[in-house]
């Protein structure tokens, strides 16, 4: 254990920073332990009438295992940012220490809202209802969507690119898999699931309204100072992580595909940057579109309104089929 913090801190650009989120990722992971374990007994002790029971391959004990996996990480300070700028590692911090105490809250909330209808497999009740306050409003799949935003927050206070990526190819497209099975059940016996799966985002929490300008137009802050200092892989990073989670987390599903569009255009722009420096300057023109685009419609928006899409992957895919 002393090996491992030693190693920690010589690897660390802050130390207080690196053993303070640690810290606070053991104490939010025994939480979430804790709640997994009362879920299994407070199942075993009332067992309800099925409809049905059925088993997937993605169970609570696939996530522990991947959740162990990324602590393996971390404790190894396996895949970490060298940061060249202070302030950004604090954003990186700060923004990675919101995820995770909200993520556990949610998760909580979302383990106490499902109450005993709660299970480790597929299990369709008797009388089967259909859950869309407190923590469902937010996600359909509250915790699901609630251990993805732990693991996010862990990985950016953890300086981690490594868990980043596990969390977003691996562990998401895992979760989603699971997620769709369930839907695919509790849609058979809740057509009014329909209705709720068009309005309630899935892995991501639901941001709309004054929250969602809110949100956006705090997200833009962070883009416009790393634009003065430079942008570099760790700022590169957080902005196509923020533009692509806000991209799945917010309505209309216009403003939403304005920033998933937005997270390629600053990676391409970034990229191109490096071999022709003055394209970089173009990221400010990118700025401008989402200040105008709390108010009113962007490039990006109007686009999505007129093709329903983007019409360049639109052609790709009619060439792809030929």
């Amino acid at each position: 254990m002393l090996r491992m913090y030693s190693e920690l801190l010589k690897n660390a650009q802050d130390p207080n920073l690196m053993i303070t989120g640690l810290g606070v990722i053991y104490i939010t992971g025994i939480i979430l332990l804790i709640a997994v374990f009362y879920k299994f007994f407070e199942h075993f002790l009332s067992p309800q009438k099925l409809k049905k029971d059925r088993k997937h391959f993605f169970s609570t004990f696939g996530m522990t295992l991947l959740v162990l996996v990324l602590f393996n990480f971390w404790h190894a300070v396996l895949g970490q940012f060298q940061f060249q700028n202070k302030i950004t590692q604090y954003i990186w911090f700060s923004l990675g220490l919101f995820l995770i105490i909200a993520g556990i809250i949610w998760h909580i909330k979302s383990k106490i809202n499902i109450g005993k209808l709660w299970s480790d497999s597929i299990e369709i009740k008797d009388e089967h209802p259909l859950i869309q306050s407190g923590a469902y409003s937010l996600a359909r799949h509250p915790m699901y969507a609630s251990l993805l935003m732990w693991c996010f927050g862990a990985s950016l206070v953890m300086f981690n690119w490594a868990t980043l990526v596990i969390t977003g190819f691996i562990f998401t497209p895992l979760m989603y898999i699971r997620a769709r099975a369930e839907e695919t059940e509790l849609t058979k016996v809740n057509p009014d699931y329909i209705l709720y799966k068009n309005n309630v985002k899935m892995l991501c929490p639901t941001l709309k309204g004054s929250l969602a300008i809110f949100v956006r137009a705090l997200a833009v802050l962070p883009f416009i100072y790393f634009m003065i200092s430079g942008i570099h892989l760790p700022e590169i990073t957080f902005l196509v992580f923020i533009h692509l989670y806000l991209g799945y987390s917010l309505t209309p599903e216009k403003a939403a595909f304005s920033y998933r569009s937005k997270s390629g255009i600053i990676s391409l722009v970034w990229l191109i940057s490096k071999i022709w420096h003055p394209i970089y300057y173009f990221l400010w023109v990118v700025i401008t579109m989402l200040i105008y685009g709390l108010k009113w419609d962007c490039p990006c928006m109007i686009m999505y309104d007129k093709f329903g899409g983007c019409p360049c992957f639109r052609l790709f895919q009619k060439i792809l089929k030929k």
